[in-house]
């Protein structure tokens, strides 16, 4: 039974994900319930990502060297430059500001190259940029963030990068020896139930970082609805860009990059700040989750679509 429910829950992700989201909202109860969950669900995605690594596939797309090298720059570096100069010319709270560089700064979204697999993209390109971003940013996120754009957190760039380099070194770890126990074949086979476990732990990750939100919607509609709009804008505009700086190697890998590159992983971040952030951080966070949890449901019909007429 716990099987079947994986394998369903795999082959209907990106839907089930979609709705997730709404669900935290008119359950506030249960996303309260299931806030303590909010870190070890990120860790466990990130677990997850790297427990199935392909070796072969990472191999094969690092030899393009130079493309994921150019992706990692762009994501990494000159996006949140980028999304610096627009924070800096916008009237927005220094707290939804500080997010946006945040999250533009980030790696890419654990599950984004199972998410781009599920939607006919490049997976093993999505694979190599996230990974290779995740075990980067412990050196790029405090430099750019808290050095070079100046976000105030009440932590050092030692600091931060010590956190977020103990989240991505014990989830590696803790997925080279399920690798060496249970075997590659064996994870390989267990695709679809490893998908099932994903949308899991992102629905429960989606579902207990909106604590709080329900509330602020009551209290104050229009903030909620402009800065849910703003994160709409925000992920679609990175997205755009990607696409249209790599549209020369052809449109599924052009989408593929853009797509790694407008869903960061804002929840890793989240683990590793300190308890006294502004609020508006988490909340911004909290709602940018609704871009990255629909986007992929209205995407996926339009990729197939595209890849049907490209035949």
């Amino acid at each position: 039974m716990i099987i079947r429910g994986l394998d369903f829950l795999g082959r209907y992700a990106t839907g089930l994900m979609a709705t997730s989201v709404f669900v935290a909202l008119v359950l506030p109860g249960l996303a309260h319930f299931l806030s303590p969950l909010l870190t070890p669900s990120i860790w466990g995605l990130l677990f997850l990502a790297m427990v199935r690594l392909d070796w072969v596939s990472v191999r094969q797309s690092l030899r393009r060297g130079r493309v994921g090298a150019v992706a990692l720059i762009w994501m990494l570096v000159a996006s949140p430059l980028l999304m610096w100069l627009f924070v800096s010319h916008v009237n927005l709270a220094p707290g939804i500001a500080a997010a946006m560089l945040l999250m533009a700064a980030s790696a890419p979204l654990n599950s984004t190259p199972a998410l781009a697999m599920m939607m006919g993209l490049n997976g093993a390109l999505a694979l190599v940029v996230m990974v290779a971003a995740t075990f980067i940013l412990p050196i790029t996120l405090p430099i750019i963030a808290l050095e070079f754009l100046g976000i105030h957190l009440d932590m050092s760039a030692l600091e931060m990068a010590g956190r977020l380099a103990a989240m991505v070194v014990s989830a590696l770890v803790a997925s080279f020896l399920v690798r060496r126990f249970f075997g590659t074949d064996r994870i390989s086979a267990w695709k679809n139930r490893a998908d099932g476990l994903v949308v899991i732990l992102m629905t429960v990750f989606a579902i207990a970082i909106m604590d709080g939100v329900t509330a602020v919607l009551i209290a104050d509609p229009l903030r909620i609805v402009l800065i849910t709009l703003l994160s709409f804008a925000a992920n679609a505009l990175l997205q755009l860009i990607g696409f249209g700086l790599f549209n020369k190697l052809g449109w599924k890998d052009a989408l593929t990059l853009g797509f790694v590159g407008g869903n960061r992983n804002m929840g890793l971040i989240l683990a590793v700040l300190p308890g006294g952030i502004d609020p508006d951080i988490r909340l911004y966070f909290a709602l940018a989750q609704f871009p990255m949890y629909v986007y992929p449901a209205l995407l996926k019909p339009l990729v197939h679509r595209w890849s049907a007429l490209k035949e």
